[in-house]
């Protein structure tokens, strides 16, 4: 026999031997890895971070701080609003009293002299009208009297109704165009409260911060991402299927979730099935698969798996 002979003997046999001691590969076994759903906390208009953002690592829940944005012209907003509601309330104040006392007072007057001209009058056509008919008086005397006395009365009754008018509340639309003001005034007050809550940027879901891209002197502007969060129930593995093995799928389904370093596997739940197939990734694949066109799939794990995102592992199929 000769030397090649030899070694191809050789290599034969090294083949089979460690072709025994593989480990046999399971075949509803396949490859997948984890993934999360990461939160991204913005900020919802611009300006400059006056606080240290929470730290990484930190546990956080719906309604804590996170960071701080300086609030300067929110405060200042809410004063000129607040001084604008006054002006509308003293504005309908106004309308709906009437006339103040003084001015008050002083049509009252006028109404007095108005009667003390009307008494005077009236004595003066008294006194002529009989002189007139006697010829004492010419006409022309009588018609004088007659237009004075007129001419008082209608004084009275001028004076009275100011006083009553004076004493009247506002019109009807006058009120209502007021309190219209007041509403339009107190919406924009409202407003700016709104826009100083606002540089409070508070959590809207739990979870663990991950990472903080932006501290405190940072400038940032509206939608610029400040922290990226894992929220709770986030994680998930994702995994590819062949179309022979769709079928033993569905939302809901059990599967066991296996990776280096865990003595026992987790359990995930089917979430999402793809109805569209694709090419199996290059990243994805094992001596098992030799399908072309895959479906994904993801299944939802426990918080408490200790699985990290992008750690891949081995799908156990039911």
């Amino acid at each position: 026999m000769s030397k090649f002979q030899n070694y191809g003997l050789a290599i034969g046999l090294i083949s089979v031997f460690l072709s025994a001691c593989a480990p046999a590969v399971l075949e509803d076994t396949l490859v997948g890895y984890v993934e999360t759903e990461w939160v991204y906390i913005s900020a919802p208009e611009s300006g400059w971070i006056v606080s240290k953002p929470i730290a990484k690592g930190s546990l956080i829940n719906i309604g804590d701080t996170v960071f701080e944005l300086d609030d300067e012209r929110q405060i200042v907003a809410i004063a000129g609003a607040q001084s604008r509601v006054d002006e509308a309330s003293a504005q309908i104040d106004n309308i709906s009293v009437g006339a103040r006392p003084a001015e008050i007072r002083a049509l009252e007057a006028q109404l007095q002299e108005a009667r003390a001209r009307l008494v005077h009058a009236r004595s003066e056509r008294v006194r002529i009208l009989p002189l007139v008919e006697l010829g004492v008086e010419a006409q022309s005397r009588a018609d004088q009297v007659e237009a004075n006395t007129q001419t008082a009365s209608a004084s009275v009754s001028a004076a009275t109704e100011a006083i009553a008018v004076a004493k009247l509340a506002g019109r009807t639309a006058a009120r209502e165009a007021a309190e219209a003001a007041k509403n339009t005034v107190q919406a924009e007050q409202d407003k700016a409260r709104i826009n100083l809550e606002r540089r409070t940027v508070r959590a809207k879901t739990s979870g663990r911060v991950e990472d903080v891209f932006r501290f405190k002197g940072e400038y940032v502007t509206m939608g610029s991402p400040v922290l990226a969060v894992r929220p709770e129930g986030s994680m998930k593995v994702r995994f590819f299927v062949s179309q022979a093995k769709l079928p033993g799928l569905k939302i809901g389904t059990e599967i066991n979730v296996r990776a280096d370093g865990q003595p026992t596997p987790s359990r995930a739940i089917v979430s999402y099935i793809s109805v569209e197939a694709e090419f199996t990734p290059p990243v994805i694949y094992s001596v098992n698969v030799r399908e072309k066109l895959v479906f994904m799939v993801e299944a939802k794990l426990p918080d408490d798996t200790g699985l990290l995102a992008g750690l891949p592992v081995d799908i156990v199929l039911p």
